[in-house]
C-alpha cells in the first residue's frame, strides 16, 4: 500500500486495502495510517469514515500516528468538523496533530481559527512549532490579509532559524505579496542567497518561489514582477506553460494587449502547451469528469440548458460575463475554449446541480487553478440557487455560500 501511494496510485492502495480485509492478516497502526493518507489525496470521505470506524474498531484510538492522519484526512476532505472531532478526541497531541489541525482550518479558509489553535500551541505546548505548522500559520494571514500576524509569524520563523526553508520562504513570499507588502515579499526573496544548495532539487525550490511571486503579482497588476519571474521560469525551462498564460494574463489585465497576444503567438511557435483542464465529481460511488468545452459529456444537453438559463439569471443581476481582462485569455488554461462558461468546473458544477439534491453540499475537484471568471460566477451562482458547494483546486478548498466564498478572493 505505501508503494502505491509511494508512486501516486492511491486508488491502487486503497483496492489493496479491502483485498486484506478479505485476508486473515490484520491491519495494524501503519497500515491504517497508510490508508488514511491515500484517502487524503483523493480527497475521499466516504472512504476515510469507514477507514476511521476500522480504526474505532480495532481499538487504534489511541495511535498517535493514526489519529493525526485522520485529523490531516478530515481536513483535506473539507470536513473540518470531523478534524476537530478527532483533534479533540485524541489523549496526546504532538507537533504534527497541532500542525494538521491548523492546517486544516487554513486550507479551508477559517484563517481566524488557525489562527486561535496556533496560539493554544504556544500557550500549551513545549515542543516548538516546525516549518510546516508556521507555513500554514503563515498561509492563514495571507488569507485573512493580517500583515502584522503574518510579521509577527516571521519573527517566529527567525526564531527557529526556518527563514530558508523553501516551504516557509514560499508562504512567507505569498502572505506579504498578497497583503500588498511587495517590498517585503521581494527582500524575503532575494535573502534567498543560494536556493539551489542541494544541487537536485536546485531548481525545483528556484521555480516554487518564483512561482509563488508570479501569480501574486498577477493579483496586483505588477507588471513587473511578473515579466521578471516569468523570464526566469522560462530561462531554467520551469513551469513554462504557467509562466506564459499567467503573464499573458497579466499583461492583459494591464491593458497592454499587443503584448499579450506576442506571448500567445510565442507559445504556438515553440510548442508550449499548458495542460487541459478538467474537472470531477463523485455521486453514489460513480466519478464524473468533465473537459473544458467538451460537451461530450453525460447529461450535455440538460448541462448546457442549465448553463444558458444561470447566465440569463446572473446577467439579470448585472453580471456582464467576466473580470476585467480574463474574459478572452485562459487563466489556468483551458486553451482551446473561448468560452468561459465551459471551463470543466462549471460543467462539473451544473451537473451537480441536476444531479444531486438540494440540501446536499455539491463537491468539485479540479486539476488546475480556478479561475477568476468562474470564482465570481460561483459565488453569484451559489445566491441564485441557495445552495452550496465546494471547489478543491490545486491550492486550496473554496466554499460557495450565499453569494461569498470562504477564500475571500485570495487563492
Amino acid at each position: 500500500m505505501s508503494g502505491y501511494v509511494n508512486m501516486g496510485r492511491p486508488q491502487s492502495a486503497l483496492w489493496l486495502y479491502t483485498k486484506m480485509s478479505e485476508s486473515e492478516v490484520s491491519p495494524n497502526g501503519f497500515t491504517l495510517a497508510t490508508v488514511i493518507n491515500s484517502c487524503s489525496i483523493l480527497a475521499d470521505l466516504k472512504t476515510g469514515k469507514m477507514v476511521h470506524a476500522h480504526v474505532q474498531i480495532l481499538g487504534l484510538q489511541g495511535n498517535l500516528v493514526v489519529c493525526s492522519s485522520l485529523v490531516d484526512m478530515y481536513g483535506k476532505c473539507n470536513d473540518v468538523d470531523g478534524a476537530r472531532m478527532a483533534f479533540d478526541s485524541m489523549s496526546c497531541r504532538n507537533v504534527v496533530s497541532w500542525t494538521a489541525m491548523i492546517a486544516g482550518y487554513a486550507q479551508n479558509g477559517k484563517g481566524y481559527e488557525a489562527l486561535e489553535v496556533f496560539r493554544e500551541f504556544s500557550s500549551y505546548m513545549t515542543e516548538r512549532p516546525n516549518h510546516f505548522m508556521l507555513a500554514s500559520v503563515i498561509n492563514a494571514c495571507a488569507s485573512l490579509g493580517r500583515l502584522v500576524s503574518g510579521k509577527v509569524t516571521h519573527g517566529a520563523v527567525i526564531r527557529g532559524g526556518y527563514e530558508l526553508n523553501d516551504v516557509v520562504a514560499s508562504a512567507l513570499v505569498d502572505m506579504y505579496a498578497k497583503c500588498g507588502s511587495f517590498l517585503y515579499s521581494e527582500k524575503v526573496f532575494r535573502r534567498i542567497r543560494n536556493p539551489s544548495v542541494i544541487p537536485y532539487t536546485s531548481m525545483i525550490v528556484g521555480a516554487l518561489l518564483w512561482g509563488t511571486l508570479l501569480s501574486s503579482s498577477r493579483l496586483h497588476g505588477r507588471v513587473d514582477i511578473a515579466v521578471e519571474a516569468s523570464k526566469w521560469l522560462i530561462e531554467y525551462n520551469q513551469q513554462v506553460a504557467g509562466a506564459y498564460v499567467t503573464l499573458s494574463n497579466t499583461y492583459t489585465l494591464a491593458g497592454e494587449w499587443e503584448n499579450a497576444h506576442s506571448l500567445r503567438t510565442e507559445m504556438e511557435l515553440v510548442g508550449v502547451h499548458k495542460e487541459p483542464g478538467c474537472s470531477w465529481i463523485e455521486i453514489k460511488d460513480s466519478i464524473y469528469v468533465f473537459y473544458a468545452g467538451d460537451l461530450s459529456c453525460e447529461r450535455g444537453d440538460e448541462i448546457i440548458s442549465l448553463l444558458k438559463e444561470l447566465e440569463r439569471r446572473m446577467m439579470e443581476r448585472g453580471c456582464v460575463g467576466g473580470s476585467t481582462g480574463l474574459v478572452f485569455v485562459d487563466v489556468e488554461q483551458e486553451v482551446k475554449e473561448k468560452i468561459v462558461g465551459l471551463h470543466s468546473e462549471r460543467l462539473a458544477l451544473a451537473f451537480g446541480l441536476i444531479s444531486i439534491p438540494k440540501g446536499v453540499t455539491i463537491r468539485v475537484m479540479k486539476n488546475l487553478r480556478i479561475c477568476s471568471d468562474c470564482h465570481e460566477a460561483f459565488k453569484l451562482i451559489s445566491k441564485i440557487v441557495e445552495r452550496d458547494f465546494v471547489v478543491r483546486d490545486v491550492n486550496r478548498f473554496h466554499h460557495f455560500k450565499d453569494g461569498s466564498c470562504t477564500c475571500k478572493d485570495f487563492w
